[in-house]
């Protein structure tokens, strides 16, 4: 068993990441990307050269193996660190391309360019064996139980990525203007190089991933074999390989797209890298509260689908500054480009990693994280190298610019739509559905409630839980459930009230709830028992029905009155008989209302007499009585009208028998029924009361039904002196012919 990290040393260590991580992607803004390719530009770099540049990115994946061997004979933090301070002294060279250019020599200016390129790229392979190890310790703890922040904080490092990125964008757009120099550009990357040599100063600081590393000699051969074997893996593997080939072919060439088809200035191309930035932190913000619960393939094929939509509006729309219209016009276009493309397929690279950490074993996650990068290499340069080249071949043979690009991000976009189709065969670890998953991104009410979730597991203290699990109770979320059961298990009772709170709000719950709501009536007696019970009824769940009834001889007086009202929810008539020995026997006034109401909700007239029964019972409070009457009226089929006049007799016996005798009036009777009526209802409620009257009048109907000849029956009866049952049955004598009987 791995010995995980501890909250306080985890947490250090997250930061200390984090601030490489500032350091790092600022730095690379400054070093790679569109500033390369502008500079190449600046120096009259054609469309092949480009291609070529943007393909050495890719080189990096291909230097792991050697990564990997050298980890054998050193720890991988040290292999990580100095191979990324190795990277930044081989830019060195591109320093001095503006002398060799100021000269004439533009072929050797860029071919120091594309050394320098290359060496950086090479050093940062064999660093980047280090990479997956370590983001797999700062994620997991290191411990055997995954934690439930995982993907968050994968996706955290990518928003911190893309902050830096974005102020590095800003700074760079500033520094070269609309056509920079090439002493500019050369100043840039000396910028660069100076900031990324600080940010390895913390990434020494970083802890050793001992645990993420793999001590078998397996060649990578072997490795690879052994991994493709797996389905699952292979089918994930070559999927993300597709998608780093068309991402490469496609977002290497939105700068060049944008310089040539529509003439943008080199500070414009910066202003659209940050609104690429942007795209990617939005990205972020919506994947960190999402994707541990959604499930990373739903995010996969998702942010995929929006890749496609980046590219499909210039393989659509005409493409010049005359057919565009306006620059304001043209600079949105591109700008909704940047941003959807970044979006998207950064998005996808993000789910793309989450899925590979929840897929791979963390002893494997050292030797399969060259195959992962190797992948998302070989896709990438392909794509890159071969989209120059398609690119050159558009062009020669006779193609515009515009029409150039419109057909290349047509095949693109042909080919992304095949791949998209093919996705739905990946595995889907638990995830949910694309469905599910885009009606979460589309509702305000899921991402708030996401939103909460995360606050909740970053909550410090009991009390805050209980704050939050409150909000999360209005929030009425399906989603949040596998969380909410999470505190049922806490020590504290407030806490695991309101989480059962929350659990109650969501309209309907999932099997894998109902059985722990289950378990909370077994476990959880005199607590929070009862509050399961009642959710369990409410549930319409039968399978909580054998649970519920053994309740019933539970002492927890609370857990019999809500198991009762369940049961009656559920329409568990073979519990009917347990219930009404249980109000029979009791001398608990809240079982007793809660044992009334449940067989009011069962409505079977068979349970009059029970509740008859109880009405005669010594020292009764008169609320238990009023609601045992109530219910026999439920049971009737009468409550509605009858509440009313009740509540007013209850108030005032004078002024309710002055209602009901003002409502017998309006009642279409006969006139001698309702005389004798009159005249039973004076005996009824005079000084000493005479009910004989009434009962043969309950009993002198065309229909003479089981209800009334159990009323007639107990009026009769002298241990049965309530007035509110009097006050019942001379209401129902004026209604013997729309009795519920049955």
């Amino acid at each position: 068993m791995s010995v995980p990290l501890s909250s306080q040393k985890l947490s250090k260590a997250r930061s200390t990441f984090n601030i490489f991580n500032l350091f790092n992607s600022f730095s690379f803004v400054f070093v790679s990307g569109s500033i390369i390719t502008l500079f190449a530009l600046r120096m009259g770099a054609q469309n092949s050269i480009i291609g070529l540049l943007n393909a050495l990115v890719y080189i990096t994946f291909f230097m792991l193996p050697l990564g990997k061997r050298l980890v054998r004979r050193t720890s991988i933090i040290k292999i990580f660190g100095w191979g990324w301070v190795i990277r930044y002294i081989m830019l060195l060279p591109i320093l001095f391309a503006p002398v060799l250019a100021s000269k004439g020599n533009m072929g050797l200016a860029i071919l120091l360019l594309i050394i320098g390129t290359a060496g950086f790229h090479i050093s940062r392979g064999v660093a980047m064996i280090g990479n997956n190890p370590v983001l797999g310790l700062l994620s997991s703890g290191g411990g055997d139980k995954p934690r439930s922040d995982q993907g968050r904080y994968l996706v955290n490092v990518s928003v911190v990525n893309s902050v830096a990125a974005i102020f590095a964008n800003i700074v760079l757009a500033f520094l070269l203007g609309q056509q920079a120099s090439l002493w500019t550009y050369a100043i840039a990357i000396g910028i660069g190089i100076l900031s990324g040599l600080l940010g390895c100063v913390f990434l020494f600081k970083v802890p050793e991933p001992e645990s993420f590393s793999s001590n078998n000699e397996q060649s990578l051969w072997n490795v690879t074999r052994e991994a493709l074997l797996k389905p699952e893996f292979r089918a994930f593997i070559f999927t993300f390989m597709l998608l780093s080939f068309l991402s490469g072919m496609g977002r290497a060439f939105l700068p060049v797209y944008a310089k040539e088809v529509f003439a943008q200035g080199d500070d414009a191309i910066m202003v659209y890298s940050i609104v690429a930035g942007l795209g990617s932190i939005a990205m972020g913000l919506i994947t960190r509260l999402v994707v541990d619960r959604l499930g990373s393939k739903p995010l996969f094929i998702i942010y995929s689908m929006i890749g496609l939509i980046s590219f499909l509006p210039i393989a659509l729309i005409p493409g010049s500054g005359a057919l565009m219209g306006a620059p304001a016009i043209i600079g949105l276009f591109l700008s909704v480009v940047h941003f959807l493309s970044s979006f998207g397929f950064a998005g996808e690279e993000n789910a793309g990693q989450v899925y590979y950490f929840g897929l791979v074993p963390k002893e494997k996650m050292l030797d399969l994280a060259v195959i992962y990068n190797l992948a998302y290499g070989i896709g990438g340069s392909l794509g890159s190298f071969l989209g120059g080249g398609l690119l050159e071949i558009f062009s020669n043979v006779g193609l515009s610019q515009a029409g150039s690009f419109r057909l290349y991000y047509a095949l693109i976009s042909v080919v992304l739509v095949f791949v998209i189709y093919s996705m739905r065969n990946l595995p889907h670890m638990g995830a949910k559905s694309v469905g599910q998953s885009l009606s979460v991104l589309f509702s305000p009410r899921e991402l708030r409630a996401f939103d909460l979730l995360t606050r909740l597991d970053q909550s410090a203290s009991a009390h805050e839980e209980v704050r939050i699990l409150q909000e999360l109770g209005k929030s009425e979320s399906k989603l949040t459930q596998k969380e909410l059961v999470e505190y049922l298990h806490s020590p504290r009772f407030e806490v695991r009230s309101e989480a059962l709170l929350a659990l109650e709000s969501i309209p309907e719950l999932d099997a894998e709830t109902i059985g722990a709501l289950i378990r909370e009536v077994r476990t959880n007696v005199y607590s929070t028992a009862y509050v399961a019970a009642r959710i369990l009824g409410k549930q319409r769940s039968d399978v909580a029905i054998p649970v519920l009834i053994d309740s019933l001889k539970e002492p927890d007086y609370m857990l019999q009155s809500m198991a009762m009202i369940a049961l009656a929810r559920l329409g568990a008539r073979q519990a009917i008989p347990e219930i009404e020995e249980v109000i029979r026997s009791t001398e608990n006034p809240r079982v007793r209302i809660s044992g009334a109401y449940a067989l009011e909700l069962f409505g079977s007239i068979d349970s009059i007499p029970s509740l008859i029964s109880c009405l005669k019972a010594e020292d009764r409070p008169a609320n238990v009585s009023d609601e045992l009457v109530l219910a026999i009226s439920g049971i009737l089929g009468i409550d509605k009208e009858f509440y009313l006049l009740y509540s007013e007799f209850i108030d005032d016996a004078k002024s309710g028998v002055a209602q009901l005798t003002a409502h017998a009036h309006d009642v279409p009777l006969e006139k001698e029924r309702l005389e004798a009526w009159m005249a039973a209802i004076q005996e009824l409620f005079a000084a000493k009361p005479n009910p004989i009257p009434l009962a043969r009048l309950l009993l002198n109907t065309t229909r003479i039904t089981g209800s009334l000849l159990i009323l007639s029956d107990a009026l009769l009866d002298p241990k049965l002196e309530y007035p509110g049952f009097n006050f019942l049955c001379a209401y129902v004598a004026l209604h013997t012919e729309n009795l519920r009987d049955f």
